[in-house]
């Protein structure tokens, strides 16, 4: 046993079960198994220790693009901080711009002719039946009576100067008295 190879380098494909080196079993085995085909086990190993410093050096600079990133952006909100620009504002101009935009599609266009012609219609429809019952006498007996209850509650409102309760000015409206709607109060004994 070597001490330049891992524990999982000094075992065969045969030993772990698999038969041949070549014997894949999912994705990542395939892609193992073609970038290592004809290396020998220290090739392997050497291959191994060059991707993770690789691997190290790319998530290192993903870690600076991230720091740098960040940075940028505070420097940025500063900038719109000291232009007045606020995230309310940068939404409504979002949003503003969105309906815009919106709104000048054809299928937008489209919907709204649509609409518009479905409203014409049940217009023309409802016209006629409207002046049916405007015309009728029930209706207008009904307007006349509604006008002059909303009179007088109304000039009943406006003339009062009392300090009456809505259940006092509904037992006045009714002719009775408090005493006769509201059990008598217990005296002290």
């Amino acid at each position: 046993m070597s001490t330049a190879t891992t524990p999982a380098a000094e075992y065969t494909s045969e030993d772990m079960g698999y038969g041949s080196p070549y014997d894949i079993t999912s994705p990542t085995d395939s892609v193992i198994g073609a970038d290592f085909q004809g290396l020998t086990a220290e090739e392997q190993e050497r291959q191994r220790e060059e991707w993770k410093a690789e691997l190290k050096k790319t998530e290192e600079e993903i870690l600076t693009l991230k720091q740098v990133l960040t940075a940028k952006e505070r420097h940025a909100a500063g900038l719109k901080r000291r232009l007045g620009i606020t995230a309310w504002r940068e939404f409504s101009e979002d949003m503003t711009q969105g309906l815009k935009n919106l709104q000048e599609s054809a299928t937008y266009k489209r919907t709204a002719e649509n609409l518009q012609f479905a409203k014409d219609i049940a217009k023309e429809k409802t016209s006629g039946m409207m002046t049916g019952i405007a015309a009728s006498g029930y209706f207008q007996s009904m307007g006349a009576k509604m006008s002059e209850a909303y009179g007088a509650a109304k000039t009943k409102m406006t003339t009062s100067m009392s300090q009456q309760t809505f259940d006092e000015a509904l037992n006045e409206h009714n002719g009775t008295t408090p005493a006769a709607s509201e059990p008598a109060e217990k005296s002290p004994q």
